[in-house]
């Protein structure tokens, strides 16, 4: 999807059209309706007539200003093939969403859970879930946060015992996840977990990297 997406927005640039400059979400409702206007080579005035959002329309000398010049044919096909190839993969993608819903059923008081945790959504929850399977497996927190590859390595030396970065081992699927969270909860409001990651990111520099937490 981000790859045809992008495909779109190098047509649209190559033919000096800069709906990017106006829209942040050119594949949002009004971005749509601006994008199907340059395919059909509408005039400049008759698309800001037609603009169904009144904030945009405010917006009017900006989109002038961002369409000055029309794309060719060969563009035109691009960026159609583009939006039909992403039609595709967005019906694929609600098909394994609902197949996912269907699966995960038997574990909606877990997925309840799951999702009850700041930054994570159904997608994060289900994953999360499905690479743990039977948590009751695990008799401590410490056991789970160790296969997920999430506990610090130990080394020792002269009889000193150092801690290294995490160990990575275990599923490498559920620490992606989980890291996805962790930037997540970071653009959350007042919670606990984004204090930690703030604590975290004092420490180690802006450029903290959540998969260099380890769960202690």
């Amino acid at each position: 999807m981000t790859q045809e997406k992008n495909k779109i927005h190098q047509s649209l640039d190559s033919a000096c059209i800069k709906l990017a400059s106006v829209i942040s979400d050119i594949f949002g409702k009004s971005g749509m309706y601006l994008l199907n206007c340059v395919l059909e080579g509408r005039e400049i005035d008759d698309i800001i007539d037609g603009i169904p959002s009144g904030r945009l329309k405010k917006k009017a000398d900006q989109i002038k200003e961002s369409i000055k010049s029309r794309l060719d044919v060969s563009q035109v096909i691009l960026i159609r093939g583009s939006l039909s190839l992403m039609k595709s993969i967005q019906e694929r993608i609600d098909q394994l969403d609902g197949e996912i819903s269907a699966r995960i059923q038997y574990r909606k008081n877990d997925l309840a859970i799951a999702m009850s945790i700041p930054g994570t959504g159904f997608v994060s929850a289900t994953a999360i879930l499905a690479e743990i399977g039977n948590y009751t497996d695990f008799e401590k927190p410490e056991q789970l946060a160790a296969w997920c590859g999430l506990v610090p390595s130990l080394y020792q030396s002269a009889e000193k015992t150092i801690l290294g970065g995490i160990t990575k081992q275990g599923s490498k699927h559920i620490r992606r996840m989980l890291i996805q969270v962790a930037y997540a909860i970071s653009r959350t409001k007042d919670s606990k977990l984004k204090k930690f990651f703030l604590r975290i990111q004092a420490k180690k520099g802006s450029g903290v990297n959540p998969s260099e937490w380890t769960m202690s």
